[in-house]
């Protein structure tokens, strides 16, 4: 019963997360220079998005180990661990970066 509703809150966070990028743009999450500057809407939004995500990782990941029944379950595990970790290299490369770097089209 919870992970149903979890998947249904999760759901609902993705499908907001993706209604609100279509309406105002990627800016709306990412347009802050410091969590100090961030609007009411950054500074609920973005916690709230962050723990339903991991939280909704870990919750699938332990259901993995729960109910997995094929061979070498760690070699699933650590790339599943893995691919976590890509995610982070990819929000870097894609997020973090391009805010760091001076945008000639701002100045």
């Amino acid at each position: 019963m919870l992970k149903t509703i979890a998947g249904i809150w999760y759901s609902a966070i993705v499908i907001a997360v993706i209604i609100s990028v279509a309406l105002y743009g990627p800016n709306l999450y990412l347009d802050y220079i410091s969590w100090a500057q961030a609007t009411t809407y950054q500074r609920i939004a973005i916690p709230l998005i962050f723990i339903t995500f991991v939280s909704f990782w870990l919750m699938i990941l332990e259901d993995f180990f729960e109910h997995y029944q094929g061979g070498k379950k760690w070699l699933v595990g650590i790339s599943l661990f893995l691919l976590h970790w890509l995610a982070i290299l990819a929000y870097f490369w894609l997020v973090v970066w391009p805010r760091k770097t001076p945008n000639p089209e701002l100045s």
